[in-house]
């Protein structure tokens, strides 16, 4: 970002975006570290085969105050089995397939519900699965990451965050 604000010769425009983001980001971070117990969570970056998120995911949902059970900050994104998904058995199940919008989920989701191992996850037992815009927020990095950490906030902490992504950003599952 500080090489395109330069690159454009807008120094301190980009200074101030950063310095910006960097407050919502500590700001985030600091609300969700004084939340009680740390919700489990499992983000889907692939549906079939089974893919957990990677790279930056991770360390979103860590600042967003979750406990990621698959894929480690700044490591690429593994393939996971459903017996692993199970295993793990998160508290919260978010949907993030690469390129694929809230809609283009909801048409592919049948390939997950149908798996048997599905109704078994704590986490659609308890409807805490949810839908986001992949494409738009979480499958490359830039500028709306922060956005992307406003979504991971208000789904693991709904009485603590509203930022207003809900509907646009994310939604919740509904069998």
């Amino acid at each position: 970002m500080t090489r395109l604000a330069e690159g454009l010769g807008q120094q301190t425009t980009g200074q101030a975006f950063l310095e910006q983001a960097h407050q919502r980001i500590g700001d985030i971070s600091d609300r969700s570290r004084h939340q009680p117990s740390p919700p489990t969570v499992t983000c889907i970056e692939w549906m079939e085969p089974l893919m957990a998120a990677g790279n930056w995911v991770p360390e979103l949902v860590h600042l967003a105050g979750g406990q990621s059970v698959f894929g480690q900050p700044g490591k690429h994104a593994s393939w996971i089995t459903w017996e692993a998904l199970a295993a793990s058995d998160p508290d919260i199940l978010v949907l993030m397939p690469c390129g694929f919008s809230m809609a283009r989920i909801q048409e592919e989701l049948p390939v997950m519900t149908s798996h048997p191992l599905w109704s078994q996850l704590r986490a659609v037992q308890l409807r805490k699965v949810y839908l986001t815009d992949g494409n738009q927020f979480f499958n490359r990095p830039g500028p709306c990451l922060v956005e992307s950490l406003e979504i991971l906030a208000e789904i693991f902490h709904p009485a603590h965050f509203q930022f207003g992504h809900e509907g646009q950003g994310w939604r919740q599952w509904v069998p």
